[in-house]
């Protein structure tokens, strides 16, 4: 009941912290698009109709209500722009069009969709980078990066193939997004190529894995492609800018790793903390 209460309260304040990250960008924007405020909406129905499918009707109705007037009592006394409400009921769509599914479809397509969110959010802020320290130096998209792997890493129960159409569906709308905001064409394709090369890697190794047990499988897979992701992407995006010089690349390389490490575990042991999440091995 919590869960769902907590996906629908946190949507406005999810905005809130994704534009006040996205302001250390090169071009920082003026307000939140909309398309990204509905993306949040979105993302955050998948884990509240995991949650409730837990729960009775009545139960389901009141964590609902609770959470929708949270998130807009949060709107309204923190000032918030009110835009930010819309990822309430777009978060109440996602949960009823998830729950509506057949089978084990809900969780196939939550985990898709919050796969293919993560990237989109991830590329909207690739050149937002938080300095902590004197050297690090964080790309915010990281943190959505890191989430990604360990929800791709929960679509392998359902084959290798369904996990490879996920990847290109991702990719593709990525690209999509990105050209309906104006990213330069040189960004797109190297997000284009970065998801490919390093998913593809991840995918392999992880069905290398497939019998151990789901911190290995997910910390396995991670090794090889969050630097894999982070190299490729950094490299190949930013060299021959200004201000991207060797030192600068070292900074970003080495934290954006041990970030993405770090969401991926967060992530992973979330999922392990509900055992129903975790995908279980071939004769598991």
């Amino acid at each position: 009941m919590l869960v769902l209460t907590a996906a629908l309260a946190v949507g406005p304040w999810s905005a809130a912290l994704l534009f006040a990250l996205s302001r250390f960008g090169q071009s920082p924007p003026d307000a939140l698009p909309w398309t990204v405020i509905g993306l949040l909406g979105a993302l955050l129905g998948a884990p509240a109709a995991a949650a409730a499918a837990h729960l009775l009707r009545p139960r389901r109705t009141a964590a609902s209500a609770a959470g929708a007037g949270l998130a807009l009592a949060g709107v309204a006394l923190a000032g918030l722009p009110l835009a930010y409400a819309a990822t309430v009921p777009v978060t109440l769509l996602v949960l009823v069009l998830l729950r509506a599914l057949p089978g084990e479809r809900p969780e196939l397509y939550g985990a898709a969709l919050v796969y293919v969110g993560c990237t989109i959010l991830a590329n909207f802020t690739f050149d937002s980078f938080l300095p902590l320290g004197d050297f690090f130096l964080v790309n915010v998209g990281t943190f959505f990066f890191g989430v990604t792997f360990t929800q791709r890493d929960r679509l392998h129960r359902f084959g290798r193939s369904v996990v490879y159409r996920v990847i290109v569906a991702a990719a593709a709308a990525n690209v999509v997004a990105a050209l309906a905001v104006g990213t330069p064409l040189r960004y797109v394709a190297v997000s284009f190529l970065a998801i490919l090369v390093s998913e593809t890697a991840d995918t392999e190794v992880y069905q290398r894995l497939l019998h151990r047990r789901w911190l290995t499988r997910v910390a396995g897979s991670n090794a090889v492609s969050a630097p894999l992701d982070t190299i490729l992407f950094t490299t190949l995006a930013f060299a021959g800018a200004p201000f991207a010089t060797a030192a600068w690349m070292i900074q970003v390389i080495v934290t954006d790793v041990l970030v993405k490490y770090a969401a991926s575990l967060v992530a992973a042991i979330t999922v392990l903390s509900r055992p129903a999440w975790v995908p279980r091995p071939p004769g598991g």
